[in-house]
């Protein structure tokens, strides 16, 4: 009877990417004739190399790379190496293109990594910037996420929409969680919850169609504004024609483009409503409208997190875009202030969770978003560890506890007061305010 066949073990994607990953990295740490060296993921997940250099030294090394990947990342491994100077100019150009649009790897400059998407693009497209300078060229773009529902973001970016109003701000509030609108109702013309019959869907379906009336895109919130106004952009209407529209809605466009619909909308605010603040409200999770908002579009990021595992495992993969993938491309981290949402009130369980969260804020952000102490001390282009003692920056929390009478709010004027006079919450619109106020000073 014939012995058993022995069968290999699996390997799972990650498992073939980073030991794809790392034998690439070791041939250009060890290989200095080898230029660039690019690692793709295709829509499948199989990996392939595209490499820079003599075209002698990919056909030295080829059979013993090959079968170095094919160890250690099994059936994803195509067996693809191809020489980029061996190919014509078009060819060529190509991959320049590929390799502008890798990520760079943080232990060898001359690697960088390509992964292909079916979906969710936004995450993986960086904008360099925002689509102006704020506050001298525009009005600062804020955008209020969190990686889990039902901590108080609407109602917070509500807070900050009022006490900004109330101080006599014009101030324009987006809802782009367009999957589970909400704070167009919020926020509504009424105290029926009139909202206008058109939003965000309807302007992200339309934009293509010439010209379009800005103003039917949007109600105002004057019954609690004070002396300010407040402009909603509610997601649109909740009928039968919503998902529809929806579903028209192309979300995987790159934001980078300056002519996006996100753009667009964000330019015709900034032009025909002229306010001092655009909020934006973010889509929770890894979903596409969160990233776009989380692309580098925007001037701040309110990032709302609690004390649980879940929480920070989502929280860290957003850190990480905008602190370390940044800074590895040599851009500064974008702009961040941090929540810890839903403490308890209870004195002791309250102390013990901001403690808990302060020091977890601490690694993660010492990890994935702040950078090593420059070589020059007066060097201030990037958020640094020298900045972890500062009581405002990026890791620092703004703590916001649990209040049970904003759990089910029926007319936003019944809590625009206490969203106004509570400690907590001026003390967070203090905090966002202040960024943009240290830089028009400067």
């Amino acid at each position: 009877m014939d012995a058993p066949t022995e069968r290999m073990p699996f390997i799972h994607y990650d498992e073939a990417k980073r030991a794809a990953s790392d034998v690439a990295r070791r041939w250009v740490e060890q290989d200095p004739r080898i230029e660039r060296l690019l690692l793709v993921a295709d829509l499948f997940g199989k990996l392939r190399l595209a490499v820079w250099g003599p075209v002698a030294v990919l056909d030295e090394r080829r059979a013993d790379f090959d079968r170095q990947l094919a160890k250690g990342s099994g059936a994803w491994w195509t067996g693809e190496m191809l020489a980029v100077n061996d190919t014509g100019d078009t060819d060529r150009q190509l991959w320049e293109t590929a390799w502008n649009e890798g990520r760079r790897d943080g232990g060898a400059e001359r690697l960088r990594i390509l992964a292909r998407h079916r979906t969710r693009t936004a995450w993986f497209v960086d904008v360099a910037e925002p689509p102006w300078k704020a506050p001298e060229g525009g009005p600062p773009i804020v955008v209020f996420y969190s990686f889990k529902g039902g901590l108080g973001r609407s109602t917070t970016l509500a807070s900050f929409a009022i006490q900004r109003a109330r101080a006599g701000d014009r101030v324009c509030v987006v809802d782009f969680d367009l999957d589970a609108p909400g704070i167009g109702r919020l926020l509504a013309a009424d105290d029926k919850g009139a909202a206008s019959p058109w939003g965000v869907v309807d302007f992200l379906v339309e934009c293509g169609q010439g010209e379009l009336p800005l103003a039917d895109y949007h109600h105002s919130c004057g019954r609690v504004a004070g002396a300010g106004q407040i402009t909603v952009f509610p997601a649109g209407k909740l009928d039968a024609n919503y998902s529809d529209k929806l579903a028209r809605i192309d979300l995987e466009e790159r934001p980078a483009a300056r002519g996006s619909a996100l753009t667009r909308l964000l330019e015709g605010i900034r032009t025909e409503v002229a306010p001092r603040w655009i909020l934006l409200d973010a889509r929770t999770g890894v979903s596409e409208p969160a990233g776009q908002l989380l692309s580098g579009i925007a001037h701040l990021h309110v990032l709302f997190g609690t004390t649980s595992e879940q929480s920070w495992q989502g929280l860290s993969t957003v850190v990480d875009r905008l602190g370390r993938q940044r800074i590895l491309d040599g851009r500064s981290q974008a702009e961040v202030v941090l929540v810890q949402a839903m403490v308890p009130r209870s004195t002791e369980a309250a102390r013990r969770a901001e403690e808990a969260f302060a020091t977890r804020a601490q690694g993660v952000f010492t990890d994935l978003y702040y950078a090593e102490a420059p070589d020059d001390p007066t060097d201030e282009g990037f958020w640094d560890v020298r900045d972890l003692e500062s009581e405002d920056a990026p890791h620092a929390p703004v703590t916001l506890a649990y209040d049970e009478k904003l759990a089910d709010i029926r007319d936003i004027a019944d809590v625009a007061d206490p969203l106004c006079e509570t400690k907590e919450y001026v003390t967070l619109a203090a905090r966002i305010a202040t960024r943009f106020e240290k830089e028009a000073d400067e």
